[in-house]
């Protein structure tokens, strides 16, 4: 068993469900990427856990929008059913606060002013399925008037 297998078994129990309540089918997972994809009128929103590779108990969510017919990506047209976050023209990354740092992503190690502040080290895995549920909403809000949130970072791909 992993360090993460708690944090995974966290979210399958809560934001998984939370996740297919919205209309999002949850597609073939690796050990690293479990994908999710709704559509919404004439555009595919479409967004992945991707895990620590390292098997450390931290993730991120990247997502994407594209048309519902798929997109081009490399001069290559991408449907529907295999459209993933880096293949979309939009995509961005839904993490604990914007930046680069492999300490932006949810994880069960507390910030330290944070552990300063409550002594203790950690988040049980149930406290970081709720973050991910409660930033969940800045990005629905994004997909639906694209405003980027604190925690919602988006860029162009120069391809498309």
């Amino acid at each position: 068993m992993s360090r993460a297998t708690p944090l995974r078994d966290a979210i399958k129990a809560s934001f998984y469900p939370f996740a297919l309540e919205r209309g999002f089918v949850r597609g073939k997972a690796s050990s690293l990427f479990v994908p999710f994809r709704r559509t919404n009128g004439n555009m595919l929103q479409v967004f992945e856990i991707q895990w620590d590779k390292s098997h450390r108990p931290r993730f991120v969510v990247n997502f994407g929008e594209a048309p519902s017919d798929g997109c081009e990506y490399f001069g290559k047209k991408i449907g529907a059913e295999f459209l993933e976050p880096q293949h979309c023209p939009v995509k961005g990354r839904l993490q604990r606060w914007r930046g680069g740092s492999i300490r932006t992503w949810f994880q069960i190690s507390k910030p330290w002013a944070e552990t300063l502040y409550t002594l203790k080290r950690s988040y049980t895995p149930e406290e970081v399925a709720a973050q991910l549920i409660a930033g969940f909403a800045e990005l629905e809000c994004w997909w639906e008037t694209k405003h980027e949130g604190p925690h919602v970072y988006v860029w162009r791909s120069p391809v498309g």
